[in-house]
């Protein structure tokens, strides 16, 4: 099936602002777009079985991307190849169009979904990236262990996340800290999204972070999220800065973040 007239020809930009204002509530006419959507700044590279009504499915079906700002930054990062951690992987769109982007490129895709898990497994075989995309079924936090899961909502797959308590609709999943897990990689991209707990993955990198080991990083604040797990906003952007980052929002909002190391430690 091919995408509606509006999706093909409109300025990316434009089809980002077009898709939730009309396209989203009317998935259900266009339900071969989910079975395989090409990337758009990824050619060759396809995501499959995608959910209807899932916005982040939707916008891939119908866009061919999600994020345009962040997936424009990750594509020319990735332009040289080198090492993605996906924290958050989701389906594995980030980690696709990193993988897609260079024949050395590799990600580290980290997911704690067990749904989602599925997806991104079924995603990265379809496209023959198993070699080169290591999926982690795992939360990434500031203590290894287990964690509460909340799911979310069943036709959302980017609304599960960390939870401050057990209770029956939380799932019990492992978390690792990424300087435990990742102790001497040289991780050119870490991007992070994980509804609100993006502080404690920060966190979990705190030997990496000291070691200049990141070079970009790009984090949300989810601050309704952010506030049922006790953290407090601005919370990572002090934490990187003491850690000799400098924080940048990339967008109006002051919701979408990048850090970057001021310089390699001495």
């Amino acid at each position: 099936m091919k995408r509606p007239l509006l999706a093909r020809l409109l300025p990316n930009r434009l089809k980002q602002s077009l898709y939730p204002r009309w396209y989203h509530s009317r998935h259900a006419a266009w339900g071969g777009l989910f079975d395989v959507a090409p990337l758009a700044l990824s050619p060759g590279i396809t995501m499959h079985g995608l959910l209807p009504g899932d916005f982040i499915s939707g916008s891939i079906a119908f866009n061919g991307f999600f994020e345009l700002v962040l997936s424009r930054r990750i594509r020319r990062l990735a332009a040289t190849g080198g090492l993605l951690v996906d924290v958050g992987a989701n389906m594995g769109y980030f980690s696709l169009l990193w993988a897609g982007s260079h024949p050395s490129a590799r990600a580290i895709a980290f997911e704690a979904a067990p749904r989602n898990v599925k997806l991104l497994e079924n995603n990265v075989a379809r496209n023959r990236l198993a070699g080169r995309i290591t999926i982690v079924p795992k939360a990434a936090s500031d203590q290894p262990g287990t964690l509460a899961f909340d799911p979310g909502p069943p036709e959302q797959t980017g609304w599960g996340g960390i939870s401050p308590v057990f209770s029956p609709g939380t799932l019990v999943v492992p978390a690792v800290r990424l300087d435990q897990t990742l102790p001497d990689a040289p991780i050119d991209v870490l991007k992070i999204d994980v509804e609100g707990a993006d502080t404690l993955v920060l966190r979990g990198c705190e030997a990496l972070l000291r070691a200049r080991r990141i070079g970009m990083i790009f984090f949300e604040e989810n601050r309704v999220r952010m506030e049922a797990l006790g953290i407090a906003p601005g919370e990572a952007q002090t934490f990187l800065r003491d850690l000799g980052y400098t924080c940048v929002p990339f967008e109006a909002r002051h919701q979408e973040w990048t850090a970057y190391p001021k310089s390699r430690p001495t």
